[in-house]
This record gives C-alpha cells, structure tokens and sequence, in this order.
C-alpha cells in the first residue's frame, strides 16, 4: 500500500469511528469484537463509499493489537454489530487463531525495535566516525599550515642573512660539511707529518756549524754535565746498605 492509500484508509477510518462509535470505538481499550460479516453492512449502510476503501479500513480496524486483545481476553465471548447489540459469540478455535497473530504481531514489533536499536547504534558508530574524521581533518589543516609559517620565517631569515653578506646554512648542510671536514682531518693523520726540507746554511737556518760557541763559564742545561759536575763534589762515594735477615727463635715447649 503506497503513502496515498495508507492515508486514504486512515481518514476513512476515522470518519467509521465518528459515524459508527460502538462499532469503532476512539478508546483503545474500549475496542470489542465484531460479527462476522460486518463488511456486508458497512457497505449496505455506506452505499456512497468504494467497497475496497471499506475492507481495508475494516481490516486496519481487526489487525491491531487492541481488536487481538480484546478477541483473547475480551470479557465474554459476545460479537457485536455496528449498532453495538451483541451478534454472534468468539469460539475457541478463533481466540487461538487470535493468539497466534497477536504473538506474531508482537514479534514483528520486537524485530523492529531491535532493529531500530541496532540502526541507532550503527548510525551512532558512524556520527562518532565522521567527528573523529573532521577532528583530524582540522588537525592535519592545522599542522599544514604551522609548517607554512615555518617555512615562511625560514625563508625570510635567509633573506635578511643574504641582505647581510652572510651564506645561510640549513642544518642537513651543516652536518655535511662537518662530516667532510671531519672525513679530511682522519686522511691527513693517516697520511702522517710532512718530512721538512733540507735548508742551505745562511738562508734563514742556522744549523749546527753555525751555533755559536758556548761560554765556558756559562751553566751547561744538560742534565749528564751536571751529574759529572755534582760526583766530585760529594768527597766520597755512598756507602752501601747490606740488609740481613733476622732469624726466629722458637722456644721450646713446656715440660710437665
């Protein structure tokens, strides 16, 4: 049944509990059971009206869960016309029939409200999904654009450095140098001191002819003149030291 239909049943309906308020009473509880082959006098009294627009307000009317109730658990076993006087009884077989489509009709509306549960939570799942998504969204925008500003100030501060005469130098580049210069200071220690250059004499070196003689009276620096020099004046050798052991003496046990 399309959107249209399902309204036009509905109004319909309405104008059945206006005209005929026993038959379809606007109370829920106050719903009872209806004669069978009530749809046969509805269309007698309502000439005017669509027979099909009768049946399925008819049915909108027996297929609640109030109309299964009241066939369950109604008080007595009465049917009653569109007038509300009593027409016919509920038998046994019908209660179960109605039984079975009020448990029927139950666990449909369980299936649904679980499945409105579930759809809820999916739905909430998502909506939580979608935030975290935009929260990091704002975030990276948020680092793109720090690091442009960055970058900016870099690149301004290279400027000004230019502007001065002065080579600006990023750290990477820094590193690099470093490890050049460190790399040629280990090549030239592996390659040892460079041997120096014999010099004629008179060219600036003064080799060992050309040092001037030493003054007799003048102190001599090394260390061996001084020792000879020093020997004489002790008057006599060091006499030497002789270490001797000294021995232990035992004395000899008690007698008794």
């Amino acid at each position: 049944m399309s959107k249209s239909d399902h309204r036009a049943v509905k109004t319909l309906h309405a104008r059945l509990q206006e005209r005929f308020p026993q038959a379809f009473p606007k109370n829920y509880e106050a719903i009872r059971p209806l004669k069978i082959g009530i749809l046969a006098d509805l269309i007698e009294r309502l000439p005017d009206f669509d027979p099909t627009a009768l049946r399925r307000a008819l049915a909108n009317q027996t297929s609640r869960d109030g109309y299964l109730l009241a066939l369950v658990h109604g008080r007595g076993d009465r049917r009653y016309d569109l007038d509300g006087q009593p027409v016919g009884t509920v038998t046994m077989e019908e209660r179960a029939e109605a039984q079975k489509r009020l448990d029927a009709s139950t666990k449909r509306g369980q299936d649904k409200a679980e499945r409105v549960r579930t759809n809820k939570e999916r739905e909430e799942k998502r909506r939580q999904q979608r935030e975290i998504e935009r929260k990091n969204r704002e975030a990276k925008a948020a680092r793109k654009a720090e690091y442009e500003r960055i970058q900016q100030e870099i690149a301004a501060r290279k400027a000004a450095l230019i502007a001065q005469g002065i080579t600006p130098e990023s750290r990477s580049e820094r590193k690099r140098r470093l490890a050049r210069e460190a790399a040629e200071r280990a090549a030239r220690r592996h390659q040892g001191p460079k041997p120096v250059a014999d010099r004629p004499v008179g060219q600036g070196f003064a080799g060992p002819a050309s040092r001037p003689p030493r003054d007799a009276t003048g102190p001599d620096p090394r260390p061996e003149r001084l020792m000879e020099r020093a020997e004489p004046a002790l008057g006599k050798p060091m006499p030497q030291v002789v270490f001797r052991k000294k021995r232990r003496i035992v004395p000899p046990p008690d007698e008794k």
